[in-house]
């Protein structure tokens, strides 16, 4: 099937880079803060990061270590991964180094830069890009997951539907379309795969990957589902680009019979506060197209978009949902009030992630609109095409 919005690619480049820490605290922060920023793969393990170095040794155009680690401490994994990829600049992490250490590592692991901790993201970032740079200050990344994307799109890419439900009755009353890359997730999680595409035109190719995918199939969908609304996932970048919102508003207007959709764009980029981004998301809607902001309460900029006025409602982040079995009073009371607001405002509300039984009855009992969760459903793949 031919991707419709593959010359809307462009070459911006991103620094690939393997972290390396078996403190996952520290890995969830880095992941929080570079991932729009890098195509960023951790891993807790230095074996099992040895094991993904040998099996794409020009991957990464850097790798950072933390020096103190069980079973392997970072300069005797960094010097393996020399072995394995001796051109990709390495990048020792330590809370304190002697002299006679520092001298080891860089004789045995051959490191470029140690880091001092604690040190914050953005300097660890600012770093890998000096680092990377060629002599003009350009990012020369390998755009690995770039390519593996655009492959991707060809020849590993698939979408499954996950039902949304009235929250009074249960009844689904719409669905959300979610691309899965059967090969490509048995290297990266589909987060790591979407973060490292999600600010790169490609992402505009799996929009248009998906909406085909839903035209070919819109008389399954609709006989599975019957004749309901299907959420798309939209980058923030890809409406920032007015050329690509031309191209999808030229497209929509031309399919025939084409079911009800609508999309979701993700709160956490700060591309969503550009002046492209605020002038081209009410030709979305203005169009018919409701538009909804997913992952709400996730990020920073939750409320700054509330207070935009340009989306039909918005989807509560499962982070939130989750913490609602633990009877945590200040999310439950933040999940109510913003229920609440959203509904002054005339936006409809969802939950997502929803798994028990307690946390649906306490979202219907404060007005929540619809539910998408485990406990009505996992994601799954059209019968047809099983």
């Amino acid at each position: 099937m031919e991707i419709i919005g593959e010359s809307l690619l462009s070459s911006r480049n991103y620094p690939c880079v393997l972290f390396v820490d078996d403190e996952e605290a520290l890995l969830a922060s880095v992941r929080r803060m570079l991932r729009t920023q890098c195509i960023l793969k951790t891993c807790s393990d230095p074996h099992e990061a040895l094991k993904l170095l040998r099996q794409s040794p020009d991957q990464f155009d850097a790798i950072i270590s933390d020096m103190m680690m069980p079973g392997l401490n970072g300069v005797e994994f960094l010097a393996e991964a020399r072995s394995v990829s001796p051109d990709t600049p390495r990048i020792l992490l330590s809370g304190s180094l002697t002299e006679t250490a520092l001298r080891e590592a860089i004789n045995k692991a051959g490191i470029t830069r140690v880091l001092v901790k604690p040190i914050p993201a953005h300097a660890i970032l600012n770093i890998v890009r000096d680092i990377v740079s060629d002599e003009n200050g350009e990012v020369r990344p390998s755009r690995l997951m770039i390519e593996r994307m655009r492959t991707a799109l060809k020849e590993d890419h698939t979408v499954v539907f996950q039902s949304r439900v009235d929250a009074q009755n249960f009844g689904v009353i719409g669905i959300e379309a979610l691309s899965r890359f059967p090969e490509l997730q048995n290297t990266f999680t589909l987060e790591e795969i979407i973060t490292g595409a999600e600010d790169h035109p490609v992402i505009g190719a799996l929009t248009f990957k998906v909406l085909d995918f839903i035209i070919h199939h819109r008389d399954v969908i609709g006989s599975r589902f019957g004749a309901v609304p299907i959420s798309v996932n939209l980058s923030p970048h890809s409406i920032s680009d007015s050329n690509f919102v031309n191209s999808l508003l030229d497209f929509l207007s031309t399919c025939r019979n084409l079911p009800k959709i609508e999309f979701e764009i993700t709160e956490q980029s700060n591309l969503a506060f550009t002046a492209e981004f605020q002038k081209n998301l009410p030709r979305l809607r203005a169009a018919g197209y409701p538009v909804f902001i997913d992952d709400f309460g996730a990020g920073n900029n939750s409320m700054s978009l509330l207070r935009k006025g340009h989306f039909s409602g918005l989807k509560l982040d499962k982070s939130l949902i989750a913490r609602l079995d633990d009877h945590n009073t200040i999310d439950s009371s933040f999940v109510e009030w913003v229920t609440h607001a959203a509904h002054q405002l005339g936006m409809t509300v969802i939950a997502e992630g929803v798994e028990t039984l307690d946390a649906a009855t306490f979202l219907q009992h404060i007005g929540v609109d619809e539910l998408q969760g485990y406990f009505f459903g996992h994601p799954g793949p059209l019968p047809s095409i099983n």
